[in-house]
């Protein structure tokens, strides 16, 4: 009962939010959003207008391998990127955020906002950042030409954005660590990869019904899902601004519609390279390490790109039998110097000049015979093991 008040109370409140923080988007002017371009999330502008679809979300959920980080729909296998999270943002900084594991937020969210000691103690608690309350204090824009306010409203602006659009919680609230988030978007530096590990992580416990909430950006999952099962009509080239615009496909609104038509898909009904994204060469393997690492806000979590080369322009193999997938795991101060360097060193998959969507016996075997798991993944056997793969 007490929960069930909880989360009314929390879906009004984010309810609330949306509508303040929608007319604050609409509220700016040409010159604020060039202003904002420092920040490297002005493709939420447009991007926001786009409503979630959770239905479709939550019958994609049923069909995620929270071990091997993929969606498997009929045994053909795709997961978003780096890069496709990349080209979806418009974002082009290379250089990721990590976390700082510094102390003294309070004092950096005064710093960062023109805030007084105690204004700032007051929109913090339990390591949480009250952005409803920051929200009500900076959305009205005030004087427009004192260009000092106008900068601590830009750095509101993007902690109301970083959390409700690309690293929300799955548990509500908002972490005080999106104010070290902001600060490196203010010095050039991206928080992509950061937004892909929070993501998948939080596709991860929706799976496992830890939560009933997507992390990280549920929005750009949206996006990538629908262009990649062609819900939405193709475009000559991606641009944020005109995909509120792109023609739906299918239209559906309810989750049970969506799982049976999920069931039935096949290779020809994914965009394996969606050429409308232009994607360059793709992030393929770090160091001795298995996949990608990606650093999230607390914990490191992996994607697989060998289990997708199609999405690569490749034709795809079977992997080697018996490999273990890393599951997450905390992040250490101690780590983060030599994760920068296999990150900058990390190797780079071009895309293929000519490629075949086709499989061949053997991958079709493979792929067969991961998907008899099926959508209804028996997800706690395969983590105790920590394999995604059965033994043969």
């Amino acid at each position: 009962m007490v929960d069930s008040i909880h989360l009314k109370f929390c879906t009004k409140m984010e309810a609330f939010l949306v509508e303040n923080l929608t007319a604050w988007i609409a509220s700016l002017d040409g010159s604020e959003k060039l202003n904002f371009r420092g920040f490297g999330l002005n493709a939420l502008f447009t991007l926001s207008r786009t409503p979630l679809h959770l239905p479709f979300l939550h019958a994609a959920t049923r069909f995620w391998n929270p071990v091997t980080h993929v969606f498997s729909f009929g045994g053909q296998e795709v997961c978003p990127t780096l890069e496709d999270f990349q080209v979806l943002m418009e974002s082009e900084s290379q250089e990721e955020i990590l976390p700082q594991f510094r102390f003294g937020h309070a004092q950096a969210l005064g710093r960062m906002c023109g805030l007084t000691a105690h204004d700032a103690r007051s929109l913090v608690c339990n390591g949480e950042l009250d952005i409803l309350g920051l929200t009500h204090r900076f959305s009205d824009a005030g004087d427009r030409s004192n260009h000092y306010w106008q900068g601590f409203r830009r750095h509101a602006l993007c902690l109301c954005l970083l959390s409700h659009f690309l690293l929300s919680s799955g548990f509500g609230g908002a972490s005080i660590c999106l104010v070290e988030v902001a600060q490196g978007l203010r010095e050039g530096k991206s928080c992509i990869a950061m937004t892909l590990a929070e993501t998948l992580m939080g596709l991860d416990a929706f799976h496992r019904r830890e939560t009933t909430r997507f992390a990280g950006s549920p929005l750009l999952l949206q996006v990538w899902l629908m262009d990649k099962l062609q819900v939405v009509d193709s475009c000559s080239a991606y641009s944020a601004r005109g995909y509120f615009f792109r023609k739906h496909l299918v239209n559906a609104l309810d989750e049970r519609w969506w799982f049976d038509w999920m069931c039935n898909l096949s290779a020809d009904r994914i965009a394996w390279r969606c050429p409308w994204l232009n994607l360059p060469a793709m992030s393929y393997s770090m160091s001795r390490l298995i996949g990608i690492q990606l650093v999230g806000l607390t914990h490191c979590v992996f994607y697989f790109p060998f289990r997708f080369l199609r999405q690569f322009g490749h034709d795809q193999i079977c992997p080697p039998e018996g490999i273990e997938y890393p599951a997450a795991f905390p992040i250490r101060g101690a780590q983060l110097a030599r994760y920068a360097t296999a990150w900058r060193t990390r190797e780079l998959l071009a895309p293929a000049p000519t490629f075949s969507c086709t499989l061949s016996d053997e991958c079709l075997d493979w792929l067969n015979e991961e998907a008899q798991v099926g959508p209804s993944l028996a997800s706690e056997a395969s983590t105790s093991s920590g394999r995604g793969r059965r033994d043969t």
